[in-house]
């Protein structure tokens, strides 16, 4: 799709005011300290008071976030164009009704004109609010996983979900703690898991999100309170909050642009630790590329672009996410009038100062539009078929696009991380110069990884003493291929912490890389003890016996593995091996084709099938399933454009 410009973007409206956003009758900003002890009560508890408020906010794109899918409105095409296939694989999807239950099938064609690795799942739960799209999340084991695909309501189309076209986890994605954090109320992680949630499992993002916790301020009033007028100390009012503090309430979910951007989570905190009212650098440090592009931007990225606005920078504090939006009330409602958000731009600035061409200015819809011609839409760099605002605020928005040339990075609040101790503002570099790395193509990582692991040395040799320091460090020389300095890197991170999962886990597996199985499977043997939910020590643990060719010991092992995550592809690939070493042909066989319908597309998967269909004594399917594997090899990335629906 392309992006939508306005006729030659020449209007420019010079500021003859500084009316944005707050009004001169409201209170002056004032601080809300709302106790620590204060707990989370959901938004139920708010309704009693708040019942306008609640009723309006419900209808909100926030407050329509998340909800079951049996009670979700139809909006989606189910009967008709509720199929497509991916061309270059052959990968396919379809998604059904029956009974008043959804459910999306995922097959593929097996190389013979035949469909395999069927995989049918219901869908759970709806994510969106369907004003621009929908989401789904399957259940599994009492886990939530992302489904592949989604529905896109501008352009009536179903269609992979951002991101699965150059990377399909098909059913596996968690939908962990970062995920629900801006999608939903409070979610609270049951012991020991990644991504599954303690019940009533709330629908929608609610009051707290914005208000902070409410448990202080329902037993005032329910205590029997009487109103004053002033600062309430025991919730959150955004109104009353100081300029730079009430912006920083939208940053969690709205500064974050995919390919610009990244959020470093402090040492032992994270966004689920703000609170409404505190600056956002107490739980993340956000940085950003160096380099603005001008056409690029994200679907979450409303407040990164707002930031690189004249209009921001120069309001002083004054104009901000609430100077256009109310956040009780839905933009997509009726009866808003067709100029409301020009009208926000006219308490800044007068039609009179506009130097466009009057026939310029005439063409806008409706007439005189300050926003078709000062900020420009289109389709998002994380999303498809469907155009957005991007919230840049400028003279011109008919710039060319011109791709990003440099990826060295800087953080958004500089004067926050140089009162860090130095070790500290290195780290936090380095941890987002190679979090950026997800989103650059290969020639930019060759050169990012070099720099991250410059900054991660810089840290420790400036005493940067967590065990984090050394473990992104190895993590960053594996990335470029110096496993046996970052076996030491690891070695020195599990020194200091054998405790931490992950420091164990990459411990572990230089150890096995460096053939030294007996010290990995203590490693392992230890993690797994700690963390009894977790596959992945049994499985390394298993790939260890099967080293020693304890083909027995080795099953047993993966198949304990399976019972825990059995939605993990590899490790019913390597179950299958030991099957098939033990002469259990039939058993190894149907354990791959398990591994296919959970990782469908994937030439390893495809390579190990017909490796054991060989030596199983059937040769023609072998034969098959090795070109299927290579074709699959060959594949290329796709753009969602690339994916065309099925009639």
């Amino acid at each position: 799709m392309s992006a939508l410009r306005s006729p030659g973007g020449l209007c420019l409206l010079l500021a003859v005011s500084v009316a944005c956003g707050r009004n001169d009758k409201e209170p002056p900003p004032a601080p809300t300290p709302v106790p620590a002890s204060a707990g989370f009560v959901g938004s139920d508890a708010c309704r009693p008071c708040h019942a306008e408020i609640a009723s309006t906010f419900a209808r909100t794109g926030m407050g329509r976030s998340w909800y079951p899918m049996a009670s979700a409105p139809v909006i989606e095409d189910w009967t008709k164009h509720n199929a497509f296939t991916v061309p270059s694989t052959g990968l396919r999807y379809k998604m059904t009704e029956r009974a008043g239950k959804f459910f999306v099938r995922q097959s593929i064609d097996d190389g013979r004109g035949r469909e395999t690795a069927i995989d049918e799942r219901e869908l759970a739960w709806v994510v969106g609010s369907g004003n621009h799209s929908r989401q789904y999340l399957v259940e599994q084991e009492g886990k939530l996983f992302q489904a592949p695909v989604c529905w896109h309501t501008e352009a009536r189309v179903w269609d992979l979900c951002p991101g699965y076209e150059f990377d399909n986890l098909y059913f596996a994605r968690e939908t962990g703690r970062t995920c629900v954090f801006c999608h939903n109320d409070r979610m609270t992680l049951l012991p020991g898991a990644r991504n599954a949630y303690e019940e009533p499992i709330p629908h929608g993002i609610g009051c707290e999100r914005c208000h902070g916790p409410g448990g202080s301020h329902v037993a005032k009033w329910e205590q029997g309170a009487s109103p004053t007028g002033g600062a309430d100390s025991t919730i959150v009012n955004p109104r009353r909050l100081a300029p730079d503090l009430r912006v920083q309430v939208c940053f969690p979910c709205h500064l974050g642009d995919a390919k610009a951007t990244e959020r470093v989570s402090l040492y032992q905190a994270s966004l689920e630790d703000w609170r409404p009212g505190r600056p956002i650098t107490t739980a993340v440090l956000p940085y950003r590329f160096s380099q603005v592009t001008m056409h690029d931007f994200g679907l979450s990225a409303q407040a990164d672009r707002m930031m690189q606005s004249a209009c921001f920078k120069k309001s002083g504090g004054k104009l901000e996410c609430l100077s256009c939006h109310n956040p009780h009330v839905t933009i997509f409602r009726a009866d808003r009038p067709a100029d409301y958000f020009n009208s926000k731009c006219l308490g800044c600035h007068a039609t009179e100062a506009c130097t466009a061409p009057q026939a310029m200015r005439h063409a806008t819809k409706p007439a005189d539009d300050c926003v078709s011609c000062h900020m420009r839409k289109g389709v998002s760099d994380d999303q498809y078929h469907v155009t957005y605002t991007d919230h840049w605020i400028r003279t011109r928005i008919d710039d060319p696009k011109v791709e990003r040339t440099r990826f060295d990075v800087e953080p958004f609040f500089p004067e926050m991380v140089s009162k860090l101790p130095p070790g500290d503002q290195a780290f936090y570099t380095a941890r987002a110069i190679s979090l950026r790395t997800h989103v650059v193509n290969a020639e930019a990582k060759t050169s990012m990884w070099p720099q991250a692991e410059g900054k991660f040395r810089e840290a420790l040799a400036s005493g940067y003493p967590k065990p984090d320091g050394p473990y992104f460090l190895g993590l960053a020389l594996a990335e470029q291929g110096k496993h046996a300095e970052a076996a030491e890197a690891y070695a020195a991170a599990y020194a200091k912490d054998p405790n931490d999962f992950d420091i164990a886990f990459a411990h572990g597996q230089s150890l096995m890389r460096q053939r030294r199985t007996e010290e990995a499977e203590k490693v392992f043997a230890i993690a797994a003890k700690d963390n009894p939910a977790a596959a992945g020590p049994l499985a390394e643990m298993a790939r260890a016996r099967a080293d020693q060719r304890d083909f027995e010991g080795a099953l047993a092992l993966f198949k304990k593995a399976e019972a825990l995550e059995p939605w993990i592809p590899s490790i019913r690939v390597n179950a299958a091996k030991m099957l098939s070493a033990l002469e259990r042909h039939e058993e190894a066989i149907a354990e791959a084709e398990q591994a296919l319908r959970l990782d469908p597309e994937g030439p390893k998967t495809w390579n190990a099938y017909a490796t054991l269909l060989a030596r199983a004594g059937r040769a023609t399917d072998a034969e098959f399933a090795a070109r299927r594997a290579k074709e699959l090899a060959k594949a290329p990335g796709l753009r969602s454009s690339d994916v065309r629906a099925a009639m």
